[in-house]
């Protein structure tokens, strides 16, 4: 018979590595300076870190579809000792909506996704690993009390709101997010939030606008977007392509001036074709040949997808579908409390969880799985040894 490995007793330290509502109530009481207004007075019994906990545990367990069934959760004991300290009732919930900041929940956002997660990328573009970032926008469909979020009425009012994502392609993390209404452009939503520096990397619907090439580059920003397969180009030089760029399936590379007409053409700009076998890929940069090479540009372009992945992963994966709350402001700090789910997800797991991995968190919230379990099924327990 195998002898059984033997391994360090777990601390209290090492258990608490999964306990992500903790970890982030920590750190909202570390931005305790922020509260304003009702949370200020010395009266209340609950602050924010109670009522943005819940939500946050709301988000986490499969059982809470709604702002009624987390508050009949926060009467359970063991609830109110780890999380809510007491019971919450459903006017309460309401009016947190409308005097908890969203500024409060940004902070611990970018605390989080300023911290650096595992690398995943190509070691030739360790250079950009602060600076490359997926640009894209999702939509959610809002419930049709939700009259603020409208969105188009082909069928009767739909209403929707889209969250527009900053996503690090190189350690697959989220680093900054702006919520709209569904229709709103995310080619303007991008001119407003795009920074010295940054690297975007993104698809057609970006590579509609070919003025915003220019603009990238009056404000400081890099870029690798994808053109539509019909749009019109002049080429002004070809460049040769090495034996790396055919072997990623390169067909050309060179500068090419976009546009129809000549009056409104653009300045010239590298081009770079990848045929798949959907579709040839259009790859318009601004970076040159000498900087990242042909096969590099069409690399960083995959890496594009990683976005659509993470995408996926918050609406099926995390589950975050239910509506906890309906004003603008409680859909905003719901979308926060995902976003940073998933940061402290990564963070102490070392991974973004899959399906069966976050089955056992969600095994141990109902009580169905032990510490020792959950932490040996997440890997946590070699860690620690």
């Amino acid at each position: 018979m195998a002898r059984r490995r033997k391994t360090k007793p777990l601390t209290a330290r090492d258990l608490s590595r999964w306990r992500l509502v903790a970890d982030f109530q920590e750190r909202l009481a570390g931005h305790a300076g922020a509260s304003v207004g009702t949370f200020a007075d010395s009266r209340r019994h609950l602050g924010e870190e109670q009522y943005l906990g819940l939500m946050l545990f709301g988000l986490l367990n499969p059982v809470v579809e709604s702002m009624r069934g987390l508050c009949a959760a926060s009467r359970l004991q063991r609830v109110q000792e780890e999380i809510s300290d007491r019971p919450v009732s459903l006017g309460s919930f309401s009016e947190a909506q409308a005097v908890v900041a969203p500024e409060l929940l940004q902070k611990v956002f970018e605390e989080l996704a300023a911290e650096a997660q595992p690398y995943r990328g190509d070691s030739r573009l360790a250079a950009y690993r602060d600076k490359l970032l997926a640009i894209d926008g999702t939509i959610w469909a809002a419930l049709p009390k939700m009259a603020w979020a409208v969105w188009r009425c082909q069928h009767g009012p739909e209403s929707a709101l889209k969250a527009h994502l900053k996503f690090n392609l190189l350690e697959e993390k989220p680093v900054g997010v702006t919520l709209t209404k569904a229709k709103r452009c995310e080619r303007a939503v991008l001119r407003e939030n795009w920074k010295a520096g940054e690297f975007y990397a993104g698809d057609r619907y970006y590579g509609e606008d070919y003025q915003l090439f220019e603009d990238l580059q009056q404000a400081g920003s890099s870029f690798v977007l994808r053109l539509r397969q019909e749009a019109a180009f002049e080429v002004v030089e070809e460049f040769a392509l090495s034996a790396e760029d055919r072997a990623a399936g390169v067909s050309f590379d060179g500068m090419v001036r976009v546009g129809s007409k000549k009056r409104n053409q653009t300045e010239p700009l590298r081009l770079v074709r990848v045929p798949t076998e959907e579709a040839e890929l259009l790859l318009v940069t601004d970076k040159s040949r000498q900087e990242l090479s042909a096969e590099l540009i069409a690399l960083i372009y995959s890496y594009r997808w990683r976005i659509e992945l993470f995408f996926k992963w918050l609406k099926c994966i995390l589950g975050c579908r239910h509506w906890l709350a309906h004003s603008p402001r409680g859909v905003a700090l719901q979308v926060y409390c995902a976003l940073i789910a998933a940061l402290l997800l990564s963070r102490h797991i070392g991974r973004r969880p899959g399906k069966r991995d976050m089955e056992m968190i969600r095994f141990y919230l109902l009580g169905y799985a032990t510490l020792d379990e959950l932490t040996r099924e997440l890997g946590l327990e070699k860690k620690s040894a």
